[in-house]
């Protein structure tokens, strides 16, 4: 770690010279790269290379979540099931004077024998 001055301008012209030197290798690289067609394997050993992802065997099969129940309905077949954001439907009507009991969907409760 450079603790003067003139250590700390040694050091940022020295990154500044690897910096320039970058700019004008990395285009050649990339031209001979394209020119010959080459992999990174044809540059690298294996131990150099990045690792590679695990690729999946077997695609993944989408997450289903239980269908939730509408709790509210309007009669032009809007539904809310009550949980998020009230929707705008639901929130016009509330504005208008309506409650929301108004559009509460009958709850089909079974009984169960015991």
């Amino acid at each position: 770690m450079p603790k003067t001055l003139s250590q700390m301008k040694k050091r940022l012209e020295e990154a500044m010279s690897q910096a320039n030197d970058a700019e004008e290798i990395i285009p050649l690289l990339k031209k001979v790269i394209a020119q010959y067609d080459l992999i990174p394997g044809d540059l690298f050993d294996q131990s150099h290379q990045a690792p590679k992802l695990a690729t999946q065997k077997h695609p993944k099969t989408p997450i289903t979540r239980p269908q939730v129940q509408a709790v509210y309905q309007d009669g032009n077949g809007n539904t809310w099931a009550g949980r998020g954001r009230r929707p705008t439907w639901l929130n016009e009507a509330l504005e208008r004077g309506h409650t929301l009991e108004n559009f509460k969907v009958p709850s089909k409760r079974v009984s169960r024998a015991k």
